[in-house]
């Protein structure tokens, strides 16, 4: 493999590996996704029709030395196989279409499909199929002057793409997988380990992609492939930051994907598939997020498209969910313990630990946000009464956020209880969302400023935490509840510029950069959410439960692995740097 850039190189279990909707038909029902196992050269697959089933592709290495990672990526993986002899041979494992991977290699390998439940195998023409009740998988196996070819397929036709797949120009293939790295935008880098970072985002937003499916006419996004897979709201707007830089028209698709989910009143639900969706609904950051795709591609098109669904759908927020009619808006919360408001995103949060309705700090700001985007965008798309509308309905919320969640005695932003109309009095990173919303004026946002620098509360050695260290729930290292979500940095850091504190901005993308760049190399992965004193693995960090040793998230989801987020962070930060 010829290439002048550093990529990523590092094998780690739990890495994605799937095919990605850029290079063609990529769905989320018949979609063939593994993750890396840690005992053997191997692919777990993690989304057969049965969740307790589990199946397996294993190299089989012989009189091996070592290996030597050329580059790992979520669907190509090159490295050079040195064995006991002194001789060293090519090893190339690519996803050649959404169901079907080709092994090609030098060296005397194996390969073979394992599987942990009963299948019945049949040979079919030097193919040999499994099959169970309702999965279907074939493996095929070739010498082609001096390589050793092996494919393995998935589904009703994984006969004939094993098959088939031995027609792949595999140096083609790698060339054009390198080729999409190289004409990425190349920022500086401090260092080696630095550029395969930044690679590395980019190599997990590859696998995000899905193509049109079912009710979406557009292609649209999951922040993972494993284990959620779904198309879910924030995420997506997440997503595109990070995005747009490798396919600015899949990033609008993806917006547009969502928006298509809309109910006729403007309802978005939170989650989505092909065929079905949720029945709540999460931050309000559409507007947004199409306005800095505008910011970036200038395509005055898609903002005409998207403007009336999304202000129909901040219409819905305004209309449903402020109980009390005072303007601010309450998230629906449950009695899940471990998931007491979903629709925040912020799932199990000390926020919502036995109280019910509240004006929330977050919800607010969010709103108000996408209020001041939505007046934005109707300027530019010629629309001035709208973008009066929005700016008027901007400026009231904003004066209801400070007046009413502003607490002058702690110099912070807090929830405030529907019941009582009390302060709930729980720091958490939600309340630095005014800054991301442009809702502080200057002395407010010096007082939030000051939160964040100080070490007793959210300048841990990883910030910013979830939960102020001096809260009584820290720390759990559980979600919310403590640990580091790159979105919140990400938001924070330009909230942050807006107002001028470029020091502190340029500390917290260092630190993030610094953070992952390091678990990076130890883990292999990007996680869900980082340790905010840095001490342990996300590996070891608790999900809703404590995590299992080892790795075993078919029966309890731990600190997800290759989560998109973080990478969007990432590669915006280095951007910026």
């Amino acid at each position: 493999m010829k290439t002048n850039i550093n990529l990523p190189n590092i094998w780690g279990q739990g890495e994605i590996f799937a095919f990605s909707g850029l290079e063609g038909e990529c769905s989320y029902f018949n979609s063939l996704c593994g993750t890396l196992m840690a005992d053997r050269l191997g692919i777990q697959f993690r989304n057969l029709s049965e969740k307790d089933k589990r199946a397996y592709f294993a190299v089989k290495l012989k009189n091996i030395y070592n290996i030597y990672y050329e580059c790992v990526t979520s669907d190509m993986i090159c490295a050079i196989i040195k064995d006991n002899d002194g001789k060293s041979y090519n090893l190339d494992i690519l996803f050649v279409n959404q169901n079907t991977i080709l092994l090609k290699s030098k060296s005397p390998i194996d390969a073979a499909l394992v599987f942990d439940y009963d299948v019945v195998i049949e040979e079919k023409d030097s193919v040999r199929v499994y099959k169970s009740d309702k999965d279907v998988f074939a493996i095929a196996k070739k010498r082609q002057n001096e390589d050793i070819l092996i494919s393995v397929s998935y589904g009703e036709n994984s006969v004939q793409n094993a098959v088939s797949a031995f027609d792949t120009d595999l140096d083609a293939l790698i060339n054009s997988r390198v080729a999409f790295y190289q004409n990425l935008p190349r920022p500086e880098f401090r260092d080696i380990n630095e550029e395969r970072l930044y690679y590395k985002c980019f190599s997990i937003l590859r696998s995000t992609i899905y193509t049109p499916e079912g009710k979406l006419d557009y292609c649209s996004l999951t922040p993972h492939r494993f284990p959620h897979r779904a198309i879910w709201l924030w995420d997506t707007a997440y997503l595109i930051t990070g995005l747009k830089h490798m396919s600015y028209d899949v990033a609008k698709q993806a917006v547009l994907a969502i928006l298509q989910c809309s109910c006729e009143d403007g309802f978005l639900p939170h989650m989505t598939t092909p065929e079905w969706q949720s029945n709540i609904t999460q931050p309000p950051v559409l507007a947004w997020a199409a306005l800095h795709l505008y910011e970036y591609g200038k395509d005055k098109d898609f903002l005409v498209e998207a403007f009336d669904r999304l202000a129909k759908y901040v219409e819905w927020d305004l209309n449903n969910r402020d109980i009390n009619g005072n303007g601010l808006p309450e998230w629906v919360v449950s009695d899940d313990p471990f998931c007491r408001c979903d629709e925040s995103g912020m799932d199990n949060t000390p926020r919502f630990d036995d109280v019910d309705e509240m004006d929330c700090i977050d919800f607010a700001s969010f709103l108000a946000n996408d209020m001041r985007c939505l007046s934005e965008i109707a300027r530019i798309i010629g629309r001035d009464e709208d973008s009066k509308l929005w700016k008027d309905r901007f400026d009231t919320i904003k004066e209801k956020i400070n007046t009413i969640l502003w607490d002058d005695e702690d110099g912070f932003y807090y929830d405030r209880k529907v019941s009582d109309n009390e302060f709930h009095k729980v720091k958490s990173v939600a309340s630095f969302i005014p800054l991301f919303a442009g809702i502080c004026d200057k002395e407010k946002a010096k007082k939030l400023v000051e939160h964040l620098n100080n070490p007793n509360e959210f300048k841990t050695a990883f910030p910013i935490p979830t939960i102020s260290a001096d809260d009584k729930t820290y720390p759990t290292r559980d979600m919310f509840r403590g640990t580091v979500w790159l979105n919140f940095n990400y938001l924070i850091e330009i909230g942050l510029i807006n107002y001028g504190f470029e020091k502190e901005a340029e500390e917290l993308r260092n630190k993030t950069i610094e953070t992952l760049k390091h678990w990076y190399l130890n883990d292999g992965v990007i996680y869900e959410f980082y340790d905010s004193m840095n001490e342990f693995s996300p590996s070891r960090l608790s999900r809703k439960g404590t995590p299992l040793q080892p790795y075993m998230p078919e029966f309890r989801y731990q600190a997800v692995r290759d989560f998109s987020w973080g990478a969007c962070a990432v590669i915006e930060f280095l951007q910026k740097k």
